[in-house]
């Protein structure tokens, strides 16, 4: 019987590119994809027509999730459903994020570099993301084993028809253009990790294909899952300033965005003003949303993803894709 993949956000920007990887490495498997819209189940069964079910429904439907957890050999990203005793080996690949570990945003610091193997002890336990990836490695047992992938800024273009561009570029082309052009909080110092889409699709597959291995009767690499199983993912890191100098604004000119920019060169305002611009009159979750977002412009978010390389041979390290397709692409809604 073919290994099964439940997989939570497989239209999404990050998802659709977890899939495609996933399909390429291993055309075996037979992924059931939740999906929010029947335009998302048509378009991954024109995609993916002989491996990948999709299915209807919301991260509210929790008796349907847990049924189809309880069917299937690895969870991306849900626990869930599966059991902590089942009798053959189950797993769970969760997506979390850096903000874990990133400092109060001022712009005017670079901020510290977080280790995953050598500063995973003194992660921050009250931060973003903290609480669920905590959650989710308490539930490990020697039958149910978790891993947690923490990608930094992602950037690049998704495979998914849906949300191509990456979810920050918006923010920053609506900022880019209420003020004017290029701008930094404070001085654009807090250096920042980001990591294209398709790399950080190379560690969900990478974890797959371990997690098949043990299925197929591998024994258990405990660096590679359980409660130390974080996995930092970035391609590259440079100052807000840098990444707004050197890739955000050149791919704003080659893509027809010169009517966002009415001055030369990057202004300094504050965290403050970022803030107020991204949040406005919104409320509720979507409010919380866009000031976790307007933050990250200001914060450092240094992080060293050792685990990757050093037990699934993934080096993230590869630099930045060009942004044009993604620019593009966001340029359209505006």
């Amino acid at each position: 019987m073919s290994p099964r993949v439940l997989f939570i956000g497989a239209s999404g920007n990050i998802g659709a590119a977890v899939l495609e990887a996933l399909v390429v490495a291993h055309p075996e498997v037979i992924v059931d994809a939740l999906v929010r819209s029947d335009q998302d189940s048509a378009d991954l069964k024109a995609s993916y027509p002989n491996n990948v079910n999709p299915f209807r429904g919301d991260l509210e439907d929790l008796l349907l999730l847990k049924e189809k957890a309880s069917e299937t050999d690895i969870v991306i990203t849900l626990l869930a459903g599966l059991s902590s005793s089942s009798s053959s080996p189950k797993f769970c690949i969760q997506t979390s994020g850096a903000a874990r570990v990133w400092d109060a945003p001022d712009g005017f610091t670079a901020g510290r570099v977080w280790d995953d193997i050598a500063d995973f002890d003194s992660f921050p336990t009250s931060t973003t993301h903290a609480a669920h990836d905590i959650q989710l490695f308490s539930a490990t047992s020697p039958t149910l084993h978790t891993a947690v992938v923490s990608p930094s800024f992602v950037v690049g273009r998704s495979p998914s028809r849906s949300h191509t561009a990456p979810i920050i570029l918006p923010y920053l082309l609506r900022a880019v253009r209420d003020f004017g052009g290029g701008f930094v909080s404070g001085e654009g110092k807090n250096v920042t990790a980001f990591v294209d889409t398709a790399v950080l699709a190379e560690i969900y597959a990478a974890l797959v294909t371990d997690a098949l291995r043990i299925i197929e009767g591998g024994e258990v690499n405990n660096e590679v899952w359980g409660p130390r199983a974080y996995y930092f993912a970035s391609s590259l890191e440079l100052s807000f300033r840098g990444f707004m100098e050197k890739h955000l604004l050149p791919s704003l000119g080659r893509c027809g965005g010169e009517g966002l920019l009415k001055s030369d060169g990057v202004k300094e305002v504050s965290q403050d003003e970022i803030t107020s611009l991204l949040v406005g009159s919104l409320g509720g979750v979507e409010a919380l949303w866009s000031r976790h977002i307007a933050e990250g412009f200001g914060t450092a978010m240094r992080i060293r993803p050792s685990r990757a390389q050093k037990y699934l041979g993934v080096d993230t390290a590869k630099g930045l894709p060009a942004l044009d397709d993604a620019v593009r692409v966001t340029l359209g809604s505006f």
